[in-house]
């Protein structure tokens, strides 16, 4: 059983405006995970995964992108925006709201693809106020962590968003069939990942790298066989950034989800098969 299924509204430092969906469950006081979409995602998508994972006591928010649905700004030469726009006013923004909302309930952070990433570098900033973290499909883009295949189409992706950047001052990443709209600013910050392998949002006056070597919380992380996106490969050099104590990576394939063999974006058509082990995890670590 859960409750109705309701919308809050967030406003980070910079007056950025956005809404979240929130999935509660029926005992106000169970654990609460943000959410963050992957590259380009609405929010939206991820209702049935909020639904299934609320049936099992554990409450979702599922917060629009800065840029994307609800969200008061748009990419642009004139509006840019990158990683630290997204888990410095954002992320903190609605940490802080869901809070507000949801005072007695242990908050963990999560996120697919970059989501999880963002989530990460957020739970990182923040270590005293996030009780664990979730990542599902969620790995580092660097290059070198991907199949010979992969590295190319990664690298491509560079050079693409460098000179659509430069040219239109956003990437249109729907006509490439990765993302959206995506602010430039943001495909910076992703592209010096992906050369680099280091989290250094530019702008920025924390360093992601040793605070993330500092995290001593819970972390899950799932991967699929089937994803070429983010393989296991990837989530663990993502995981060897952190002290490693507390960490759990499940690697699944087929033969773990009822022979669905689930990829970077089928899973969350088959949430009854992740949602209960996921709140299965959040409920015991807490």
């Amino acid at each position: 059983m859960s409750a109705e299924i309701e919308t809050l509204r967030f406003r980070s430092a910079d007056q950025h405006g956005f809404d979240a969906t929130i999935y509660p469950a029926l005992d106000s006081a169970a654990p609460v995970l943000i959410f963050f979409s992957a590259l380009g995602t609405p929010a939206k998508v991820y209702r049935h995964f909020g639904r299934e994972l609320s049936q099992h006591g554990v409450q979702l928010c599922a917060p629009d992108w800065r840029g994307i649905d609800s969200s008061s700004v748009r990419a642009a030469r004139a509006s840019d925006f990158g990683y630290r726009h997204l888990v410095e006013l954002d992320m903190l923004s609605a940490i802080e709201g869901i809070r507000q909302r949801f005072p007695k309930s242990p908050l963990w952070l999560g996120g697919h693809s970059l989501g999880g990433q963002l989530a990460l570098l957020a739970a990182a900033a923040n270590p005293a106020l996030v009780s664990g973290v979730v990542l599902i499909a969620s790995g580092t883009v660097h290059t070198p962590t991907y199949p010979a295949k992969m590295r190319m189409a990664i690298r491509s992706l560079v050079y693409l968003s460098r000179a659509t950047g430069a040219a239109l001052g956003y990437f249109p990443g729907s006509r490439f069939s990765f993302g959206g709209r995506e602010a430039a600013g943001v495909m910076r910050d992703w592209s010096h990942v992906a050369m680099t392998g280091k989290y250094r949002p530019l702008g920025s006056q924390l360093d992601y790298e040793r605070l993330m070597g500092e995290l001593e919380i819970p972390v899950l992380a799932l991967n699929f066989a089937a994803d070429g996106w983010s393989p296991a490969s990837t989530t663990r050099a993502l995981l060897n950034k952190l002290p490693g104590k507390s960490i759990v990576h499940w690697q699944w394939s087929a033969a773990d989800t009822a022979g669905v063999a689930l990829d970077h974006y089928s899973w969350l058509k088959q949430p009854a098969l992740v949602a209960p082990a996921v709140a299965s995890f959040i409920t015991r670590a807490d």
